[in-house]
C-alpha cells in the first residue's frame, strides 16, 4: 500500500445524516469520512463546492437485483461505521458535477467485497441506474455500464510510480446513460470510480456530457480521494 504521510483524524462529532436515525456509527469514523475528501487544489479553480440537501443519502447503495445482493452480501459482512456524501463539486463552466460518497468498515480486510465488485459491478450499476431513474417516474432510456479499457487508464495516468501503484486500488466503471438524449440532444455519461483503501471506500461519480474527456480529473479526484483514505488508522 502506498503511503502519502500522516494525517490527523478530528474528534468525534455526531453525524450529519438524517434527523432522528439511530446512533449506528462509530464516532471516530464518522468523524474522519465528514472531513471533505476533495479540495479546490485537487480540482482547480474553476471548482465549487455545491451543498446536497436534496441528495437521498442511502446507507445500502444498492439495488434489488441479484447482482447487488451478490456485492451486498460482502458489503454487510464487513459492518459500515461510518458514511458521508453531504456535497458535491461543479465545475463552473460546464455541467460537470463530481459527488463522493465515503465509507469507513469495521473490517480493514477488503479481498472479498472488492472482488464481488470486480465481477459483479457492471450489471449491478446498470439496474441500478434503471431502479433510481423508475424511482422518479421515469422510464430509462438506453444505459449501459462498463469497465474502462485500460489503455484509456494508462493513458489518464500519471508517470510518478506512487500514483501508479495507488491506481491499483482503484476500480473504474463508466456509464453511458441516454435516457434523456432525446429532449437533451446529449448523452450524459457517468465516471463511476472506487477507491479502495483497507477500512475505508470513497465512490466518486463524475458526471459530464459524453462529449467531453473527463479521465485527467477522474485521475486527479481518484489518487486525492486514495491520499485522504491512506490516512485513516494510522
Amino acid at each position: 500500500m502506498v503511503g502519502f504521510g500522516p494525517r490527523r483524524t478530528p474528534p468525534g462529532q455526531r453525524r450529519t445524516g438524517p434527523a432522528g436515525e439511530e446512533h449506528w456509527w462509530d464516532d471516530a469514523d464518522q468523524a474522519f469520512a465528514e472531513v471533505p475528501f476533495l479540495r479546490t487544489r485537487d480540482l482547480g479553480r474553476l471548482w465549487q463546492s455545491v451543498p446536497m440537501p436534496n441528495n437521498a443519502e442511502r446507507l445500502d447503495p444498492h439495488g434489488d437485483d441479484e447482482h447487488s445482493a451478490a456485492v451486498r452480501a460482502e458489503r454487510e459482512r464487513r459492518v459500515l461505521t461510518a458514511l458521508d456524501e453531504g456535497a458535491a463539486w461543479r465545475q463552473r463552466k460546464e455541467r460537470v458535477l463530481v459527488v463522493p460518497r465515503v465509507e469507513v468498515f469495521r473490517d480493514v480486510d477488503d479481498r472479498a467485497h472488492r472482488a464481488a465488485w470486480q465481477e459483479h459491478g457492471t450489471a449491478c450499476l446498470d439496474a441500478v441506474w434503471r431502479q433510481r431513474w423508475r424511482e422518479r417516474e421515469v422510464e430509462p432510456g438506453w444505459i449501459e455500464a462498463t469497465w474502462k479499457p485500460d489503455d484509456e487508464v494508462e493513458a489518464a495516468t500519471p508517470v510518478d510510480p506512487d500514483a501508479r501503484a495507488a491506481l491499483g486500488q482503484v476500480d473504474w466503471i463508466t456509464v453511458e446513460d441516454q435516457t434523456h438524449t432525446t429532449t437533451t440532444g446529449t448523452i450524459d455519461r457517468y465516471q463511476h470510480v472506487s477507491v479502495w483503501c483497507g477500512r475505508g471506500l470513497v465512490t466518486l461519480t463524475v458526471r459530464h456530457d459524453d462529449a467531453l474527456d473527463l479521465d485527467a480529473t477522474t485521475v486527479r479526484v481518484a489518487l486525492a480521494a486514495y491520499r485522504r483514505l491512506w490516512a485513516l488508522d494510522r
